[in-house]
C-alpha cells in the first residue's frame, strides 16, 4: 500500500464534499451523532474517523473538527476496559467486535502518520497508538463465533501490527497468519460461505484487502476481485444486490445497495474495465461510505487511481446514468451459481432469480446462520417486480416448500427443477424390552416436534409428500409448474409484489391479498402490466393463506411477507402451472 494523505484529487470531489457534510452534521451533536453513539464504540470510532479523514484531506482541519475528534475519542477511551476490549456492542467481551473499532483506529493512525507532522494539531495519533497497544493482547489470544469474524480479527491484527512494529506488532501479524491458514471460505463462484452481501462489503472484502497489503498476498486480492464480479452478476439494474440466498441478516432486510462496494471496485478499476464501470455506477447509488472511500483513496494509490479512472469514464455530468445502463442493463446474461443453487438472469431492465439453496432440508430446523428464506422465484418485468414466490401447504406444520435438491442443465440455461420430499410419522408402540414402567423416555426431536417419547426406538409409519417445482424463464417472463404426490393437502402459491399495484381479475381478500381464479389476472404498476394465469388451480381449496410452519408458529412467530399478495390454491396430489408474463 502506497500513497500520501494529501489534499490531491485522489478522491472524487463529491466524496470529499459528502464527508465534510457528514462531519458538519456530527459536530452539531444532533440526530446523526446520537445515531452513531447508539452503535457504541464502533459508532464513536466512526465519528473520530470522519473528522480526521475529512480534515486531513482538506489540508486544513477546522478547530471544531480537531476538538470534536478529541472529544469523541475521549468517550471511546472510556469504553475500553482493562482487558483492552470495548464494553459496548451486541456481543460481550468480544474480540471480533472490538476488532472493528481497532481496524478503524489503525486506519486513522495511518492517515495521520502518512500526512506527516502538523497535519493534525494535537496528540490524537499518540492516543490512538496507546489504544491499539492496549487492545493487542486480547485480540491476539481472542476467539470468534462467525466465519467473517476470522477475517475482521485477522485484518485488525495485521493492520495494527504493521503500525506497532517489533514485539507486540510482530505477534499480532503472526496471529493473523494463523487465522488465514484455515483457508478463506469462498466458493468457485466467488461467494463466501455466509453468502452475505452485507458481510462481503463491510467485513470480508475490506479485511482481506488489508491482509493482502500487509502480508503481500496477491492471492487474497484475487479472491476479493472474484467476489466483486459475483456481486455484480447478482445486482439488478436498479443497483440492488440479490440476497435471497444469504445465511445472515440480508435474508431479513432483503435489499442491499451496490454502492457499499464502491471503494472495493475502485481498487481494481485501473486494470479491470468491468470494475471501472462498476465504480462509476456504484458511486451514483445508495450505500456509499464517503469517509471510508476517501480514506482509502488517500492511502492507496490504486484506489485513488481507480476513482480517477471511473471519473474519467463518466465523462462529466449525465454520463453516470449511461454507465449505470452499461453495467446494469448489459446484454442478456444468465449465470448459474452452483454452490448456492441459484440461477440469475438479466435482460435489459428485466431480471429474475430462481433459488433452490435453502439449508433447512439438511439442518431440519430454522436457525441463525442458516439460509432459511423459502422464496424460490423473484423477477422484475419492467416496472412490475415480483419480490417473492413461495409455496405454502398445510402438511403437518412442516412449513413452505424449500428445495432439497435441484437439477440444472447448461443445455437449458433458463430452467431449474427443484425437488423436495417431506414425511410425517405415526409411531408404533415401543418394543417390549424397551418399555419403562414409569413412562420416563428420552426427550427427542423427530424433525417435526419434540417429546419424551424415545422416537428413535420406535417403528414409524411415514406419510410422505413429494413436490417438484420447475421454473422456466421465458422471453415474456416465467412459467412454473408445481407437481405434488402424496395425501390430500391444501396448497397455496403466494406471489408477493414489491409495490402497491392495481390488481384486476382476482378476488380481493383484504389486507392486500387477492385470490386468483380461472380467469387471467393483471397487475399494473406505473403503466407496466404483468399477466398471471393458471392451469390446474382451483378456488375450492381452503381459504388462501401462508403458513410459515411450526418452527415459527409455535411461538406465534412468522417469516411471512407483507404488502400485496396473490394466491393460487389447490389440493394435492396433482399438477399446477402458473404463468407470469409481460402484457
Amino acid at each position: 500500500m502506497t500513497g500520501a494523505a494529501t489534499p490531491s484529487d485522489a478522491g472524487l470531489p463529491q466524496l470529499a464534499a459528502d464527508a465534510r457534510a457528514h462531519v458538519a452534521a456530527l459536530l452539531t451533536e444532533g440526530d446523526e451523532a446520537d445515531e452513531q453513539r447508539r452503535r457504541g464504540h464502533r459508532g464513536l470510532m466512526a465519528m473520530v474517523k470522519a473528522a480526521v479523514v475529512s480534515g486531513v484531506h482538506s489540508a486544513a482541519p477546522t478547530p471544531s473538527e480537531v476538538t470534536g475528534a478529541a472529544r469523541w475519542l475521549s468517550e471511546l477511551e472510556e469504553l475500553q476496559t482493562a482487558t483492552g476490549l470495548f464494553s459496548s456492542g451486541d456481543n460481550l467481551a468480544s474480540p471480533p467486535d472490538s476488532a472493528f473499532t481497532i481496524t478503524d483506529a489503525a486506519l486513522v493512525l495511518r492517515v495521520l502518520r502518512t500526512a506527516g507532522p502538523g497535519a493534525w494539531p494535537d496528540d490524537l495519533g499518540e492516543r490512538l497508538e496507546r489504544m491499539l497497544r492496549r487492545a493487542m493482547p486480547a485480540l491476539i489470544v481472542g476467539g470468534v463465533h462467525t466465519p467473517n469474524h476470522r477475517w475482521e480479527l485477522a485484518g485488525a491484527l495485521a493492520g495494527a501490527g504493521e503500525l506497532l512494529g517489533a514485539g507486540i506488532g510482530e505477534q499480532a501479524i503472526e496471529r493473523a497468519q494463523e487465522w488465514l491458514a484455515e483457508g478463506v471460505d469462498i466458493d468457485a463462484d466467488g461467494l463466501y460461505s455466509e453468502r452475505s452481501a452485507i458481510y462481503a462489503a463491510h467485513v470480508s472484502n475490506p479485511s482481506l484487502l488489508a491482509l493482502a497489503d500487509v502480508l503481500g498476498r496477491s492471492d487474497l486480492l484475487e479472491l476479493v476481485h472474484r467476489n466483486l464480479h459475483a456481486q455484480l452478476d447478482l445486482t439488478a439494474p436498479g443497483g440492488e444486490v440479490e440476497t435471497v440466498h444469504s445465511r445472515r441478516q440480508d435474508q431479513k432486510y432483503g435489499v442491499f445497495p451496490l454502492g457499499s462496494f464502491a471503494g472495493q471496485f475502485a481498487r481494481f478499476a485501473v486494470s479491470c474495465a468491468r470494475c471501472r464501470a462498476a465504480t462509476a455506477w456504484a458511486l451514483t447509488l445508495p450505500g456509499v461510505d464517503p469517509v471510508d472511500v476517501l480514506a482509502h483513496a488517500m492511502l492507496d494509490d490504486e484506489v485513488g487511481a481507480g476513482l480517477l479512472a471511473a471519473a474519467s469514464e463518466k465523462g462529466g455530468p449525465g454520463r453516470a446514468a449511461e454507465i449505470a445502463r452499461a453495467v446494469g442493463e448489459s446484454t442478456a446474461t444468465v449465470r448459474w451459481f452452483g454452490g448456492v443453487r441459484l440461477l440469475r438472469r438479466t435482460r435489459g431492465r428485466d431480471w429474475a432469480t430462481v433459488y433452490g439453496g435453502s439449508d433447512v432440508p439438511v439442518a431440519r430446523r430454522i436457525a441463525s446462520g442458516l439460509a432459511c428464506n423459502p422464496t424460490f422465484l423473484r423477477l422484475a418485468l419492467g416496472r412490475v417486480e415480483v419480490s417473492s414466490v413461495r409455496l405454502s401447504r398445510d402438511f403437518f406444520g412442516l412449513g413452505p416448500f424449500r428445495a432439497a435438491s435441484v437439477e440444472y442443465d447448461s443445455i437449458y440455461p433458463d430452467r431449474l427443477v427443484m425437488r423436495e420430499e417431506l414425511a410425517a410419522g405415526y409411531y408404533q408402540p415401543l418394543p417390549e424390552q424397551l418399555r419403562q414402567s414409569n413412562g420416563a423416555y428420552p426427550l427427542e426431536f423427530e424433525g417435526r416436534f419434540a417429546a419424551a417419547m424415545a422416537f428413535g426406538e420406535r417403528s414409524v409409519d411415514l406419510l410422505p409428500l413429494r413436490t417438484s417445482v420447475t421454473v422456466e424463464l421465458t422471453d415474456e417472463g416465467a412459467e412454473l409448474t408445481v407437481t405434488t404426490d402424496g395425501p390430500v393437502a391444501a396448497h397455496a402459491l403466494e406471489i408477493g409484489l414489491r409495490d402497491v399495484p392495481d390488481v384486476a381479475g382476482a378476488a380481493p381478500l383484504g389486507d392486500g391479498r387477492f385470490h386468483l381464479g380461472d380467469d387471467e389476472a393483471t397487475v399494473t404498476v406505473a403503466g407496466a402490466t404483468l399477466r398471471v394465469d393458471l392451469d390446474g388451480a382451483t378456488g375450492t381449496a381452503p381459504a388462501p393463506h401462508y403458513h410459515p410452519g411450526e418452527a415459527y408458529s409455535f411461538l406465534d412467530g412468522t417469516d411471512a411477507v407483507g404488502g400485496t399478495r396473490l394466491y393460487a390454491t389447490w389440493n394435492s396430489p396433482g399438477s399446477v402451472t402458473v404463468r407470469l408474463r409481460r402484457a
